[in-house]
């Protein structure tokens, strides 16, 4: 009777062991799963025939990420398959980004962002990041959250420390209309919630919450950080014709380079800097043709 119910015992024990092991593999086939359902859909927000086909497949697309992103352990998953837009996450996987727009009809592209984190209290956050509708006036001195959001694809994430606090600089770029694009950058910092902005880009004199190149929309711009001298590096922009100054849509690169030199948490202007092939400008790292900008 005592062996009997050792065995019975030993047999309990070793079901739940099964079923434990059973719901960790469920799991990790449940993002495998779900990737590959995503992966399928991102096409049709680029190519699918209609302004309403694109959007009914945005609201499906969003609808997996919202299973998706409803497990924390999700933070830990790489989606690999997933290269046709930029998902951005930090090495220390407190934070990520899953990024992507729609071009529509009528030249207006609309952004989508949604922002994987933990806060200052160490609690899992999902935030759908809210674009700021029509022009934005003094858009680089505004301090903003998830529901006033300037939209953008975010092409690059680079962790710095202000004081001791961690802060996060974004590199997107906007198609912003027809005749300009615009490059931006940008800087998260997490506390209860996300903010975005802060008072660090010092141009000359003033002092800026982000700072955004627009130009001429045929115009080749990179806007790229440089770890070798720890400064985001960008071309100089300037009108193609004297009496076109102030409007930005005619902006083109002359040739010379500008920085924002990091330093102390705070990005430093740098005027004509040496040539960027002497300090090793970096490449804008290639993925697959889909949702991120040529």
């Amino acid at each position: 009777m005592k062996n009997r119910l050792l065995l019975n015992k030993a047999i309990f024990i070793q079901s739940i062991f099964t079923l434990l092991s059973f719901s960790v593999s469920a799991q990790k086939t449940d993002f495998a799963y779900y990737e590959s359902e995503i992966q399928k859909i991102a096409p049709l927000l680029q190519n699918a025939k209609s302004d309403n086909e694109k959007l009914k497949a945005n609201a499906d697309f969003i609808e997996l990420w919202d299973l998706v992103l409803d497990d924390p352990k999700s933070m830990k998953y790489d989606f690999e398959m997933l290269t046709t837009f930029p998902i951005l996450t930090s090495k220390n996987k407190k934070l990520r980004i899953i990024n992507w727009y729609i071009p529509l009809s009528n030249n207006i592209n609309k952004y989508f962002a949604i922002v994987q984190y933990y806060n200052n209290r160490k609690e899992y956050k999902v935030e759908y990041l809210k674009p700021l509708e029509g022009e934005v006036k003094s858009a680089n001195s505004l301090k903003l959250n998830n529901s006033q959001w300037i939209g953008a694809l975010y092409y690059s994430l680079i962790p710095f420390k202000r004081g001791k606090k961690d802060h996060y600089l974004l590199l997107g770029w906007d198609g912003n209309d027809e005749r300009s694009n615009r490059k931006i950058m940008d800087v998260l910092s997490i506390s209860k919630s996300l903010t975005f902005g802060a008072p660090i880009f010092r141009y000359k004199k003033e002092r800026f919450h982000r700072y955004i190149l627009e130009y001429k929309e045929d115009a080749a711009v990179s806007v790229q950080f440089n770890k070798d001298i720890e400064s985001i590096v960008f071309p100089n922009l300037t009108p193609i014709n004297e009496d076109l100054t102030g409007l930005y849509d005619f902006y083109i690169p002359d040739g010379s380079i500008n920085a924002f030199e990091l330093k102390n948490g705070t990005f430093k202007f740098k005027e004509n800097i040496q040539n960027p092939q002497k300090v090793n400008v970096p490449n804008i790292k290639k993925i697959d043709s889909g949702l991120f900008p040529k």
